[in-house]
């Protein structure tokens, strides 16, 4: 029996990466982009074509925000968004909405998707109507040498989060199915139509989760529908096939398979494309898969097709315009190395920007003030993905560092025993004492707990203890009832179990966290501000040549690892450190002396 082959590449969580060019350093790269992965994809579908391998090309979504690009096309509403103008170049066959396909608004997303020539899809995210925003699916023809042609079937699905963190553009806007449940149902309806099913799965895997409808990581059930035969997922911009799913008992590993589905998550920023090839048999009933392998290829280093730069040329010289911009100027390095545990200007700058606004439009007089912030570039995707300006001018680039994402300053009437709890969610980022790392490693699922989830409260002084185990998990969820935070106080007094404190935040935070769903928690009424505006604001009025402290202290003596940037030695003269290695990716290891931090 003559055996087919079918490749299919993908990609996920571009977030506007394009150029070979990194615009926070200025300076050119060749690890990631639409460019570099655009440019594999291209030399694969050369290479098949010549060989009969028929080649299928998607995207799993978050392609319109997270770069200074995306920040350009917002601002600017060039004809064409220029990651639609360079997919439309590579030649995608069909993409799915991630969840910051949303940050934008309804209006720019419809007007964006209408100018991409290959089909968006998603089944399960319907207007207020009950119909559905884009097609659920479509059907992908390819016709082999001896003239029979695979039909392939494509379905997407977003978490059902986006009312949550969205919720001040979608609320009352949209309604958003079950992933597991839309994707099932999906895969049913077109199954009898195509061949092959494929799921765009904007969601990542978990495999600490359970069958709880609504989850948003929701791979590890998504992968048991019998219907769907390979998904490209995502979201957490991690790897698969991957060390940090190899001990799961339902992967496979050499195979690239969760629960027998063939699946890959190539990162993210276009620094690597999911390969999936599966060989095909025709028989009485169509084509059937008869094997398959996926794996994940990274792309630093690849060659560049000159005609995918050259099409982004406008582009990136308007963007390198934009950017440039002056705000400000600082005396000091702004940076985010060990924001997590030591002062840091760029972390601690957001909560004065966000304190200064809200005073200028509502005033503080008789209030319970806390301002608030998180390490919102520690590492998470990658050793340059720290905040790193150096003395001198402060650009618009700067400031879209220091806030990456386009979020609204909320203002939350917490009640002390709440605010506890949020204090608590926050020390959960630290390991439990005896662990060689001081910090949890920074990813969006377990064991992980995202730096952007790490709240510093700046008006507060409190400890927390290494001794006891955490409180609640990454998505705050409680897990014990230890207690890691202690000898919390508000200028100088113990906080109050029932004392009102406004809260400074930002609409996602405010919208996600399940213990602030209490109803004795409620919002401030305030006018819509960027954080990020906040921020540019504060830089041109104020400066940033304050002396940035951190709220809290660690109670137990020690000398911990701790991975940041490589970079971070720079500036390690300022801090209790001691470089210990260079790792991969840009990474290097430190060690920290606790003892010296409280001094």
């Amino acid at each position: 029996m003559t055996d087919y082959q079918l490749m299919i590449l993908g990609t996920t969580d571009v977030h506007a990466h394009i150029s070979l060019y990194d615009y926070f350093m200025d300076q050119p790269q060749e690890a990631n982009g639409f460019i570099l992965a655009g440019s594999k994809i291209k030399a694969l579908k050369a290479q098949n074509d010549g060989r009969d391998i028929q080649t299928i090309v998607v995207d799993n979504g978050d392609v319109l925000q997270g770069n200074l690009v995306a920040d350009y096309a917002v601002g600017n509403r060039p004809a064409v968004h220029p990651v639609i103008n360079i997919m439309n170049e590579i030649g995608y066959d069909a993409g799915t909405l991630g969840n910051h396909e949303f940050n934008y608004g309804l209006d720019f997303l419809f007007d964006t998707m209408a100018q991409a020539n290959f089909p968006v899809v998603n089944c399960n995210v319907k207007n207020s109507a009950g119909e559905y925003i884009f097609k659920t699916h479509t059907i992908i023809s390819r016709t082999f040498a001896d003239g029979r042609t695979v039909k392939v079937g494509v379905i997407g699905v977003v978490p059902e989060q986006i009312l949550i963190w969205d919720k001040a553009i979608l609320d009352g806007q949209l309604i958003v199915d079950d992933m597991y449940e839309a994707a099932g149902h999906w895969a049913g309806q077109i199954k009898g139509q195509c061949d092959i099913i494929i799921c765009l799965c904007h969601s990542g895997f978990d495999p600490s989760q359970g069958e709880i409808p609504g989850l948003e990581n929701q791979v590890h059930l998504i992968s048991t529908i019998a219907d769907i035969d390979a998904m490209i997922f995502g979201h957490t911009h991690q790897q698969f096939p991957g060390g940090d799913y190899s001990a799961v008992d339902y992967v496979d590993a050499e195979r690239g398979t969760i629960n027998g589905t063939f699946a890959v998550q190539p990162v993210s920023f276009g620094t690597h494309l999911g390969v999936i090839q599966l060989t095909l048999t025709y028989g009485e009933n169509g084509f059937t898969i008869k094997d398959g392998k996926s794996e994940v290829i990274g792309l630093k280093g690849e060659p560049v097709e000159p005609q995918l730069a050259a099409v982004n040329e406008r582009t990136h010289h308007d963007v390198l315009a934009f950017i440039n911009s002056k705000v400000g100027c600082t005396s000091h390095e702004i940076e985010s190395f060990f924001s997590q545990v030591a002062p840091s200007r760029a972390v601690e700058l957001i909560a004065k920007s966000t304190r200064s606004a809200f005073s200028a439009r509502v005033g503080t007089a008789g209030m319970n003030i806390i301002s608030t912030s998180a390490p919102l570039k520690a590492g998470r995707d990658g050793g340059d993905d720290y905040v790193m300006v150096k003395p001198g001018d402060i650009t618009l680039k700067d400031v879209m560092s220091i806030y990456r994402f386009p979020n609204k300053l909320t203002a939350l009437n917490v009640p002390g025993r709440l605010l506890k709890e949020w204090l608590e969610w926050s020390a959960s980022a630290f390991n439990t004492d005896g662990a060689p790392y001081l910090l949890k490693e920074n990813q969006s699922i377990a064991p992980g707990f995202p730096s952007y989830n790490m709240d510093l409260f700046y008006e507060l002084d409190y400890t927390i203890s290494l001794a006891q185990p955490p409180r609640y998990n990454h998505a705050g969820i409680k897990i014990s009832d230890s207690e890691r935070v202690t000898a919390v106080t508000y200028q100088g007094a113990p906080l109050d179990d029932e004392e009102i404190y406004i809260v400074l935040t930002h609409d996602y935070r405010a919208n996600f966290t399940p213990f602030l769903k209490d109803d004795a928690v409620s919002v401030v009424p305030l006018d819509d501000i960027e954080v990020r505006d906040a921020v540019s604001h504060y830089v041109k009025t104020q400066g940033v040549d304050f002396t940035p402290h951190i709220p809290f202290k660690l109670l137990e003596d020690g000398r911990y690892l701790i991975k940041t940037s490589r970079h971070a030695q720079t500036v390690a003269a300022h801090y209790p450190v001691t470089l210990k290695s260079q790792l991969a990716d840009g990474y290097a290891l430190f060690e920290i002396d606790t003892k010296e931090l409280r001094t």
